[in-house]
């Protein structure tokens, strides 16, 4: 696990992304890519998470997501991770989704054939905008900033745009107590 503030408290807004997306949303995150890091202090290269979901005509969608944890969160955060949304003409990054691939490829059955449905849209870059919704999740002490509700209206109307923000006033704090309490997992 991490030891830095700073890196404890962006693992943990991915990881609590990662839940809401799942919970909440009709997409899946079938690989949670924070168990492939090369180092606790390291984040991985690509986007924060990336979520799936098969129409009904067997179309694959994906779900591009950045999350930022700050203690305050202001525009310049918000700035950072829509210009990262916008990367690749609004695609889930090719590193981001062969690694995802790849770790389903390693499974059999519908895992594999979603792995080997993702290498395809990589491969022809096919997906149209429509088939690429974009996410931003924010933690952070301070209510809403207004920024982030002027970067959800000014979004491009070329494909759906989420936002969501978790206020948890001792930030700090809380985060600091979740991973002691993870450690404490790992003592028993």
């Amino acid at each position: 696990m991490p030891r830095s503030a700073r890196a404890r408290s962006g693992e943990l807004g991915e990881i609590l992304a990662t839940e809401l997306v799942e919970e909440h949303l009709d997409f899946k995150v079938p690989v949670r890519r924070l168990r492939y890091k090369d180092g606790r202090e390291m984040a991985l290269r690509g986007d924060d998470f990336v979520g799936l979901r098969l129409d009904a005509q067997a179309n694959l969608h994906f779900l591009k997501g950045e999350s930022k944890s700050r203690a305050n969160l202001a525009k310049t955060a918000i700035s950072e991770a829509r210009e990262a949304l916008s990367r690749d003409d609004g695609r889930p990054t090719a590193t981001s989704l062969l690694f995802v691939a790849d770790r389903l490829m390693e499974g059999e059955g519908e895992r594999r054939e979603m792995g080997r449905k993702i290498r395809n849209e990589v491969a022809s870059r096919a997906a149209p905008p429509a088939r690429t919704s974009h996410m931003l999740f924010t933690m952070s002490g301070n209510a809403t900033p207004q920024a982030l509700l002027d970067d959800l209206a000014a979004a491009d109307g070329i494909r759906p745009h989420l936002s969501a923000h978790l206020r948890i006033e001792d930030h700090q704090a809380f985060i600091q107590a979740c991973y002691e309490r993870a450690l404490a997992l790992g003592n028993d």
